[in-house]
């Protein structure tokens, strides 16, 4: 089995802030590189302090991406939230992208880790 589908990640903006309630955006690209549609879906994880979800600590989720078609892309974005709880630092994050047949079958499985900047907010000067 060859690997004709790619997972990149990004946030936007590119810092989380420490000790307040703050999100960015996780953004997920799926390119599928085959020569027929595939289905894809994330499973997103994270570390103590940060959550997927604004109010709770919610450490893990999936992500349906879609049907991507041959030779095109998707993209998603998952929401990550920090708290009073946040300290600033690096997270390490984990996703887990799963590509299904046409019968719905697990035809690949992929794993990446990203980095998720968490820094105290600045105050503006000029």
């Amino acid at each position: 089995m060859t690997e004709l589908t790619s997972l990149s990640m990004r946030t936007h903006p590119d810092v989380l802030f420490g000790f307040s309630s703050h999100h960015v955006e996780l953004i997920l690209r799926v390119e599928n590189e085959s020569d027929h549609p595939v289905w894809a879906e994330a499973e997103i994880s994270v570390p103590e302090n940060i959550s997927l979800s604004p109010n709770n600590s919610l450490r893990k989720g999936r992500v349906r991406v879609g049907i991507i078609g041959k030779n095109e892309f998707l993209e998603k974005a998952v929401r990550v939230y920090s708290s009073s709880l946040t300290n600033p630092q690096m997270y390490k994050c984990d996703a887990t992208l799963f590509v299904f047949n046409k019968d719905g079958v697990i035809d690949s499985r992929m794993e990446k880790s990203f980095n998720l900047r968490c820094e105290l907010k600045k105050e503006a000067t000029l």
